[in-house]
């Protein structure tokens, strides 16, 4: 459930959205506003808000956290992505220039103001799916470059998302480490992991979300206390099956061992369902049976779930609940609450040696637009619009 650390209370249901009752401050308007499914059916959907806050976006990726923000009502004024096709898609879809130098070569001093810093910082230091190197990882340590825009530029406020293995790296002293960052740059902050299925989106993604406030800014910020009904995969893109007038929904083309092999595997099954002449063959000598089972990849999805966590590589992890086939990047992307015109630029994949990320990618490694929503308009509304009278 999304709920921040000791905001626990009594649990309801209205209208089938269930809520966590808090004392100050109430999330039902903005709850029923997610069950709104024509609003996040276009990526031209967005609130009218009087005064909209300004934001900077870092490692800004194909533009997930920043079309949650648009809907929102936010006005993006600046965005960073060294990714070109990444980049491409975010400026296709969104209107907006992006800065594609390294953040080391950006001039702070000479960044627009604004309200609100947002990042994604990179997660692969962190992932239980990587290495878990942490801040000593060249990438790791890209987070204390956010820092030092806060030290520079001093927005009122601040989220940044990564993966909850954050919380645990290195028995929990690298986010202490995180946590003494923040308050040396003049901030506070609360923190919780959310799971994007209870927001909307047909897929259980467990993502670390910090919402820092600069010190000396009036009032505080509650995380969402309420969890919408579940999406299923089969509502969520059952309609996506052989269309051909939706962008980026080509299917993947297997070959004739690999389809044998998908049409053995159930739904909720994996490689280990498959009899031993479709299982996996050994490098240079694909008459043997390699013996390995694979624990990341052949997942045959469930049509009446939600989906597992949609990552960077998912196009080799999930195949089709009834189709032979891998998900096509437009399947995934609902998966993320991406509507169907927000389109991604770039190959569907590429090689390990190609310098730039596939759409598969983009996607995986996306922020869920519903997630950055439902926060920016939480803050928005407890803080944000408060502070402007």
């Amino acid at each position: 459930m999304c709920s921040a650390t000791n905001n626990r209370g009594k649990l309801k249901k209205n209208n089938h959205i269930e809520f966590t009752e808090l004392e100050w401050w109430d999330w039902s308007k903005i709850a029923e506003e997610m069950m709104n499914d024509h609003f996040f059916s276009t990526k031209r959907s967005a609130k009218k808000l009087t005064s909209p806050p300004r934001v900077a976006s870092m490692f800004s990726g194909c533009g997930g956290m920043d079309l949650g923000l648009k809907w929102a009502g936010y006005k993006l004024v600046y965005s960073n992505e060294i990714d070109h096709r990444a980049s491409e898609t975010f400026q296709y879809n969104l209107g907006h220039k992006v800065d594609t130098r390294s953040i080391d070569d950006v001039d702070i001093e000479a960044m627009p103001d604004h309200d609100l810093l947002v990042g994604g910082f990179p997660c692969q230091p962190f992932s239980y799916a990587g290495l878990r190197k942490g801040l000593r990882d060249p990438r790791g340590k890209l987070f204390f470059a956010l820092m030092d825009i806060l030290k520079v530029k001093k927005p009122n406020f601040f989220i940044f998302e990564n993966v909850k293995g954050l919380l645990t790296h290195n028995g929990g002293e690298t986010f202490q480490n995180v946590s003494q960052a923040i308050y040396d740059a003049g901030y506070t902050y609360t923190h919780t992991v959310i799971n994007a299925a209870d927001l909307g989106c047909p897929q259980r993604r467990e993502r670390l979300f910090i919402v820092g406030t600069k010190k000396g800014v009036p009032g505080s910020f509650t995380f969402p206390t309420f969890r919408l009904p579940r999406v299923s995969l089969r509502t969520a893109i059952e309609d996506l099956i052989g269309r051909t007038d939706v962008e980026n929904n080509d299917p993947m083309r297997h070959t004739k061992r690999i389809l044998e092999r998908y049409k053995h595997i159930p739904q909720g099954g994996t490689l280990a369902d498959a009899p031993a002449e479709h299982q996996q063959r050994k490098r240079g000598a694909a008459h043997m049976v390699s013996g390995k089972q694979s624990t990341q990849s052949y997942h045959r999805l469930i049509a009446d779930d939600v989906s597992p966590t949609v990552c960077a590589m998912f196009q080799a992890h999930f195949i089709h609940y009834s189709q032979d086939r891998n998900l096509t990047a437009r399947e995934a992307a609902r998966l993320q609450s991406f509507p169907d015109d927000y389109v991604f630029k770039g190959k569907r994949t590429v090689m390990s040696w190609e310098k730039e990320l596939s759409q598969y990618a983009q996607i995986g490694n996306a922020v869920a637009p519903k997630v950055a929503y439902v926060l920016a308009r939480g803050l928005y509304e407890q803080l944000i619009k408060p502070n402007q009278k």
